[in-house]
């Protein structure tokens, strides 16, 4: 709307050859007090066109009145007052008469930002005490709020409802919510990652197989945590695809080399392969760096006990 007014301010009273018609239009500009407003810039704009038809100032009781209008949608723009924020009101015009546009209330301008973090804070507060729902209240007021808020922007709070959805232990609601902010900003690595791991731990094998290629379709040099590809690597191994595992893991291990948990996984692999020197090797390192609250450690001991001959 200001890039509109913006180009008012440099255009002549009539500044398009767009057609005349019989009808006016009129109405009063006020400040947040209700006080008339003079010197308000008012455009009349008809739908399709990108330029004024018409455009004048208020006078000092607040009035303005535009005439010729054509049949059709318009919509009415109203600043350039210092300090203001600028509206627009649309209205349909009919083939002549009078048409009588609600007073229009100039304030100034709101911090849209400030107003956002405000309300995400109390959202966050209002999930620390347990309050999942009204906290997705929230968030879902904001993304009705700002429809034309940038994607990014979008797609954080689309992950930010999940989080109400899962703290409820609702995962439909959640991979609902993570695959729209998926879809508003499909270069968010981190909320594909999660959306990947949800579906993969769901019980339906399409939205599994689902998981599964939207992980493997990522780019693993910008993935932050290698956990979600676990139930893809156990997948593998669990269908006879140990190559396919440990092709995985060694590009995990790349990207994640301090992460002593994928050389238990690839021990795994390795022994699915039948590679049981190279298994063996694995699961001994994973042993040896692991600490002692790791949920694996027990299994991988009990692997090499019974390896112990293995050379």
């Amino acid at each position: 709307m200001a890039v509109v007014l913006i180009g008012v301010l440099a255009l002549s009273p009539v500044t398009a050859a767009q057609n005349r018609g019989k009808t006016k239009a009129q109405g009063k500009v006020v400040d947040e007090q209700g006080q008339p407003l003079g010197d308000v810039i008012v455009a009349a704009v008809m739908d399709g066109m990108d330029k004024p038809f018409q455009q004048t100032k208020t006078n000092n009781k607040g009035e303005w009145k535009v005439e010729n209008l054509a049949a059709g949608k318009w919509k009415f723009f109203f600043g350039g007052k210092q300090g203001l924020e600028e509206k627009s009101v649309d209205m349909d015009v009919a083939e002549s008469g009078t048409v009588s546009v609600p007073d229009v209330k100039l304030a100034k301008p709101v911090d849209h930002d400030a107003v956002i973090s405000g309300e995400i804070q109390k959202a966050a507060e209002l999930m620390k005490g347990g309050n999942a729902a009204e906290a997705r209240k929230i968030y879902e007021d904001i993304l009705a709020k700002y429809p034309q808020a940038q994607p990014p922007f979008r797609a954080q709070v689309y992950g930010a409802v999940a989080q109400t959805y899962v703290a409820e232990n609702n995962a439909a609601g959640a991979a609902e919510q993570l695959k729209k902010a998926t879809e508003a900003d499909p270069s968010n690595t981190d909320l594909q990652l999660v959306y990947g791991e949800m579906l993969m731990q769901s019980n339906d094998p399409a939205q599994k197989a689902q998981g599964e290629k939207l992980l493997l379709g990522m780019d693993i040099s910008k993935v932050k945590d290698p956990f979600p590809y676990m139930n893809v690597v156990i997948g593998q191994i669990n269908a006879q695809k140990p190559d396919e595992a440990l092709a995985l893991l060694n590009k995990l291990m790349t990207q994640f080399p301090t992460d002593t948990s994928l050389y238990y996984y690839r021990g795994r692999a390795n022994l699915a392969a039948k590679k049981l020197p190279e298994a063996k090797a694995d699961l001994e390192k994973f042993v040896a760096g692991a600490p002692p609250s790791a949920r694996e450690l027990a299994d991988a001991k009990k692997i090499l006990e019974q390896m112990k001959d293995v050379k």
